[in-house]
């Protein structure tokens, strides 16, 4: 074989793999409405590990808000719902990468997060607030003067009580919220700032009737929306459509109450 041979050889051998690792890391094509009809089924990507917003059925699936939305959401489209379980750590890796088509996973729609993905209009939202002793007085921020409050570190909870700027108080930094809550019920700090719905799980689940969610200081409310890719506007159009005419006809209430027993915090959910 002559050189020229040789390296047309190579070269489409190179062009081959360059085009098999294309095709390894492109995104899932169901972007626009007629793909996800023809495909049958929309992939998404739901947030778990979050009680009282999921728990476990008797089969070991995850069930919830979030699946009942998710399915509720394939059903208005037409096609079969592939849920897939993503945590905060995943859950945008696995869009970008094209695993899921879209999320259901409470994020909230920051400025940082609509530079890569398109956000839709809130379809939830959860309330952030102290948890203390029933005994443990609280209703200004200064009577947390000289306490001490456990946070997940780097956490939106965190950068909110570190701002609050209250004399004497110690924010303790726990790698996650359930370690942080552990904190709290264990003895070592005097509170802790929790989702007010998790929380509440967790004093109900584990019958800690000394504790409360104090809600004469709220911390603040944050708003959850889906997420698609950048190239998915038409999918992104119909989810904003979806989640008005759900709020408008009660069945996204009625989804929430049922699941963690409360009406969705914060009243009308707001659009952009």
């Amino acid at each position: 074989m002559d050189l020229f041979s040789k390296l047309r050889g190579v070269t489409l051998a190179t062009a081959f793999a360059a085009a098999a690792a294309t095709v390894a890391v492109a995104p899932a094509k169901a972007q626009t409405l007629g793909e996800i009809a023809q495909k049958g089924t929309v992939t998404i990507g739901v947030l778990t590990g979050i009680p009282p917003y999921d728990t476990v059925d008797a089969s070991g699936k995850t069930a919830g808000f979030l699946v009942d939305l998710a399915n509720d959401v394939a059903k208005n489209l037409g096609v079969k719902a592939e849920i897939v379980p993503v945590n905060n750590a995943s859950r945008a890796a696995a869009l970008e990468s094209g695993r899921v088509d879209m999320l259901i996973a409470h994020m909230t729609a920051t400025p940082e997060r609509a530079k890569t993905f398109l956000m839709t209009n809130p379809y939830g939202a959860y309330e952030m607030r102290f948890v203390a002793r029933k005994d443990m007085p609280l209703k200004k921020l200064d009577d947390l003067a000289g306490k001490r409050v456990s946070v997940p570190k780097g956490s939106t909870q965190d950068a909110a009580v570190s701002g609050f700027g209250i004399k004497g108080l110690e924010v303790v930094r726990f790698d996650d919220d359930a370690l942080a809550m552990q904190a709290l019920i264990s003895g070592q700090v005097d509170a802790t700032a929790a989702v007010a719905a998790v929380a509440n799980d967790v004093i109900k689940k584990n019958n800690l009737t000394d504790l409360e969610v104090k809600s004469d200081v709220p911390i603040f409310t944050l708003y959850w929306s889906m997420a698609v890719r950048k190239n998915a506007s038409e999918l992104h159009r119909w989810l904003n459509n979806y989640i008005y005419y759900s709020e408008v006809s009660g069945s996204l209430g009625a989804l929430h109450q049922k699941w963690v027993g409360i009406p969705i915090p914060g009243g009308k959910l707001p659009t952009f």
